[in-house]
């Protein structure tokens, strides 16, 4: 079976800082983008104009995506990668390797359009056709078509495997909060939610964006759940807007769903009927 990555990643850059994920990047994106810095606490990340204008300008994305603030153009680390860069700062900061639970989860009925990858890395529309196809059929192997999202290992793991068997791989995951588990579950939904309205209010929504869940088994209670993968934002006035919306409110209330069945499984482990 097909092993491909499809996280598209932009030609262009900012300096930013944003408070995410520093070894998740490394190893869930393409290695070639990604750069430690400042002794491994931050990661350089080469992106697009599109995902620096949404970190620049947030317009009411505040609360549901890593806080970002203004870097040191001349930094060295920095210009060795070209003009312009992202930095990001390691959401996984202070959580120990064993207490970790990191979820990377691509959230949408399909997780690319023809006019996107137009717009990206194929040079003509025959190439993103083809490419649209072959992402096509991923999002069918993996589920994603019917679904709404997917699991992205963190790591090494066999990403159509783990796409295919979300729901498994997740449990397993969580399976592995011993206390406060309802807490940290309920906070997560509670994010997811968050997510979901405040591009509802913005109209906004966005292609293969993910869901990163970060959660620290000696403190599930502080589970965070930020919106990420920004590159490719479509606004109201787009004519990909209505359906680009409705793939991507499909995965994540499909999401939600999921994270409210594992919340109700936990209160009946509680208190069996």
């Amino acid at each position: 079976m097909m092993r491909i990555r499809f996280e598209a990643v932009g030609k262009q850059s900012l300096n930013v800082i944003v408070n995410v994920t520093l070894n998740f990047i490394l190893i869930a994106g393409h290695a070639g983008n990604f750069r430690k810095v400042a002794e491994g606490r931050k990661i350089a990340k080469r992106t697009n104009q599109k995902e620096y204008e949404i970190y620049k300008n947030p317009d009411g994305l505040q609360d549901i995506i890593p806080y970002t603030e203004r870097t040191n153009k001349d930094n060295q680390e920095i210009s060795e990668m070209g003009k312009n860069v992202i930095i990001m700062q390691n959401m996984f900061h202070g959580i120990q390797k064993h207490s970790l639970v990191a979820l990377d989860i691509k959230i949408g009925k399909s997780t690319a359009s023809r006019s996107q990858l137009s717009d990206s890395r194929e040079k003509n529309l025959v190439g993103a056709f083809f490419k649209k196809m072959k992402m096509s059929l991923y999002d069918r192997y993996t589920k994603s078509s019917t679904r709404g999202w997917r699991a992205i290992p963190i790591g090494d793991g066999n990403r159509a495997k783990i796409g295919r068997n979300s729901e498994i791989f997740l449990h397993e995951q969580l399976d592995r909060i011993n206390v406060s588990k309802g807490v940290a579950l309920r906070s997560i939904i509670i994010q997811l939610n968050l997510i979901k309205d405040k591009l509802d209010q913005i109209q906004k929504t966005f292609i293969a964006s993910s869901v990163l869940i970060v959660i620290d088994l000696q403190h599930p209670e502080n589970a965070r759940a930020k919106l990420i993968d920004l590159a490719y934002p479509i606004d109201a006035n787009s004519r990909l807007y209505q359906k680009s919306k409705e793939s991507f409110d499909e995965g994540i209330t499909a999401l939600i769903t999921f994270f409210e069945a594992c919340a109700a499984e936990q209160v009946e482990d509680i208190f069996p009927a």
